[in-house]
Order: structure tokens, then C-alpha cells, then sequence
């Protein structure tokens, strides 16, 4: 069963530096992006800059200073920025 459960897991690890789209939940995304729907908001907000690695599967990002959430977040709920110029 071991080896059937890790036939799909990935080891994702980012640098230093590296600009990376956070996944958000609904109640925590108001201090991150005003918006008027919840509902039709994005999933990913970004993209912030990894600052440091905090132990093995957890990064400390870069978020805006009126941002009212933990700047340390978990591996699963970062998806690398891909490209030059980013949307915010």
C-alpha cells in the first residue's frame, strides 16, 4: 500500500528568491485582496518571494505588510511563479 501511495507524491522544494503563487483560503484571503465576490476570487495570490526555508517543508514568504496572516506557510499551498512579468 506504501508504494502505491507514493507513486504520485513529489518532492517540490524552492530557492531562495524564488517567486511563488500562495493558495489561500476563503477567510483569510480578505487581508490579502480586497474583493467585493468571494466567491469568484482567484485560488492563487501572488506572487510573493520565498525569504527563507523554515524546516523541511515549510517557506517564510514575503507578503505585504497590511497582510494579517502567518508569513510561514506549507509546501502544498505553493505553486512556482513561471515567466518574467507577473499579474498581481
Amino acid at each position: 500500500m506504501q508504494a502505491n501511495a507514493n507513486k504520485c507524491h513529489q518532492d517540490i522544494e524552492y530557492a531562495v528568491s524564488d517567486w511563488v503563487f500562495l493558495k489561500m483560503q476563503p477567510y483569510r484571503r480578505r487581508s490579502l485582496a480586497k474583493r467585493i465576490n468571494q466567491k469568484l476570487s482567484p485560488q492563487f495570490y501572488g506572487p510573493f518571494q520565498v525569504l527563507n526555508k523554515v524546516g523541511v517543508v515549510a517557506y517564510k514568504l514575503d507578503l505585504p505588510s497590511h497582510s494579517k496572516i502567518h508569513l510561514v506557510f506549507h509546501v502544498s499551498l505553493l505553486k512556482k511563479a513561471i515567466g518574467d512579468s507577473f499579474q498581481s
